[in-house]
């Protein structure tokens, strides 16, 4: 997992990229209870108690090439339980159908900062997905500050074709 992580930072660092600043993609709020601020390009996002809410993209066609999506994760809000990054992955490009799956990254806790890494794996039958920041709180009636959590978000590209069962966690 280590090596994983390493290796994504370094597309990270390298591979052609966009990030959500770019335009590219639009995100919007999963409530309008939620907060949404972008701070320097990072989206800032404040969420209610209940299920996880956050910050969702919109829908975005599957890449063609080995593409990973790594976002910089801090949760500055110690009511935050986790945040977490969330691909769901959808049967069309062009209306809000139902999910076919989700692929979720390893969650992150309040005082952490850490870069989290997805890699995009459709399920037969997907042809778009949906990148999603999501937090839950540690009480659910309770709502985190307006800036609990920033995200900076960047789709990472690989130049060349890494080898064996890494090239396998890279394809979209």
């Amino acid at each position: 997992m280590r090596t994983l992580l390493v290796v994504l930072a370094l597309l990270f660092a390298v591979g052609g990229s966009a990030t959500a600043d770019d335009g590219d993609p639009r995100f919007r709020r999963t409530t309008p209870r939620a907060s949404l601020n972008d701070a320097q390009g990072a989206l800032v996002i404040g969420v209610p108690g209940g299920r996880a809410w956050g910050i969702e993209s919109e829908l975005l066609a599957l890449p063609s090439s080995p593409t990973a999506i790594v976002v910089r994760l801090a949760v500055s809000d110690a009511s935050v339980r986790e945040a977490f990054v969330r691909v769901a992955y959808y049967a069309s490009s062009s209306a809000r159908t139902r999910q076919l799956a989700v692929s979720d990254s390893a969650p992150v806790g309040a005082g952490e900062h850490v870069v989290v890494a997805v890699a995009p794996e459709p399920p037969a039958g997907a042809v778009a997905y949906r990148v999603r920041v999501l937090a839950r709180l540690a009480d659910p009636s309770g709502m985190s500050t307006g800036d609990a959590v920033t995200a900076r978000l960047r789709f990472a590209r690989a130049a060349a074709r890494p080898a064996g069962a890494l090239y396998s966690l890279l394809l979209p």
